[in-house]
């Protein structure tokens, strides 16, 4: 499991090397091992190589990918790997997109 307060367990079949980051609650920033087909609701971050639908959305294992228009905050979340806001609005909510998203600054 993605998660710093997990032990280190033998693994069931391979594992996935990634960096984790002190600055994300890790001990340490290091390249950690992950156990890979993990099921569903198991914490992963932005890996989908550690869920066994490698389907990682919002941070954890899920059946599939966000479909467009569903919400969002990563690009990893969803199935065309693009989230972005709906409209030019404060009030506008993120969503997965079906193209391409523009990115600009707001002042």
């Amino acid at each position: 499991s993605y998660s710093t307060d997990a032990s280190a367990v033998c693994c069931e079949r391979d594992y996935y090397s990634m960096f984790t980051f002190s600055t994300d609650g890790w001990p340490t920033t290091d390249i950690r091992k992950f156990c890979q087909d993990r099921p569903i609701g198991t914490l992963c971050g932005f890996a989908d190589a550690i869920c066994a639908s490698s389907a990682c959305v919002e941070g954890a294992c899920a059946e599939a990918k966000r479909s467009i228009g569903e919400s969002c905050t990563f690009d990893n979340s969803c199935s065309t790997n693009k989230c972005g806001y709906n409209s030019y609005s404060t009030d506008a909510s993120a969503v997965c997109c079906e193209r391409d998203y523009y990115s600009m600054f707001t002042f």
